[in-house]
């Protein structure tokens, strides 16, 4: 039993449902009055998108993952089969306007990991990756869905979720630190002995946005789950087991939703 659970857990990983899981979360934590079909189309979108970027990269994917892909070439094949069919479906029912904004984001999705007559890919250099990563997940979930209300306060949330998942990513950057080619001078590779720092500016910068964003008792909250992801995205390195990152860094945002759904700040 512990072995076939082992096994679903690491199905669910690898096939990118727990970060697809934690795009959406983001979406409704910042989106009180959500959007079904977008909702549904970020989930879908997410998990073509990160599953479209792994299976370009193999080179540099750890071996477990590419026997997963192996082994469950079929069960993968017709899930994402699936996951393309109902992202299309959901795009289609969203508005024009929005369909119209969606598409720089898939050319920069497209563009992340495409290798084509020796041009540089987006994902070879350590800073604009993660800078991307950042800028995706922001546009995703908070000014696509809002720009035709655009405004100071629009702006300040889409540059809190930036920061907030580029604080994120930087954890992963640290679990990769000893496998990462050095030609991609990541964060953590140019400055090593500077990330406490490097953490302790994203916190205070996430910390004054939180609170000049929600000016209610939510704060507490938002300042809790960014005390914590901040935390674990320090704490993580080469040492920790894949499920620290993997698992329970990418599931901050999840927790950021739990925590506001619980204490009813966020209605469904």
């Amino acid at each position: 039993m512990k072995r076939i659970f082992k096994q679903i857990i690491n199905l669910y990983l690898i096939l990118n449902i727990h970060v697809a899981l934690a795009v959406t979360a983001l979406y409704l934590v910042f989106n009180p009055h959500w959007n079904a079909s977008y909702l549904f189309f970020i989930f879908f979108s997410t998990i073509i998108s990160y599953n479209f970027i792994r299976i370009l990269s193999f080179g540099s994917n750890r071996f477990f993952i590419k026997k997963y892909y192996a082994h469950y070439k079929k069960s993968i094949f017709i899930f994402l089969a699936i996951s393309v069919i109902s992202s299309l479906y959901f795009f289609l029912k969203i508005n024009l306007e929005k369909q119209l904004a969606l598409i720089p984001l898939f050319l920069i999705t497209f563009l992340y990991n495409f290798d084509y007559k020796n041009l540089p890919r987006f994902r070879d250099n350590g800073i604009i990756k993660i800078l991307i990563v950042g800028f995706v997940w922001a546009g995703l979930t908070v000014l696509i869905p809002n720009f035709e209300f655009l405004n100071t306060l629009l702006l300040l949330k889409t540059l809190l979720v930036f920061l907030y998942v580029v604080m994120l990513t930087l954890g992963f950057d640290k679990r990769d630190i000893v496998i990462d080619d050095h030609n991609l001078k990541t964060i953590p590779q140019l400055f090593p002995n500077r990330m406490f720092l490097i953490y302790l500016g994203f916190f205070i910068i996430l910390t004054g946005l939180n609170f000049s964003i929600f000016k209610q008792p939510v704060n507490l909250f938002n300042e809790i789950v960014i005390f914590i992801s901040t935390w674990m995205s320090y704490r993580s390195n080469s040492e920790k087991s894949f499920y620290y990152t993997a698992f329970w860094l990418e599931a901050m945002p999840i927790l950021w939703f739990l925590s506001l759904l619980l204490t009813k700040k966020i209605l469904l």
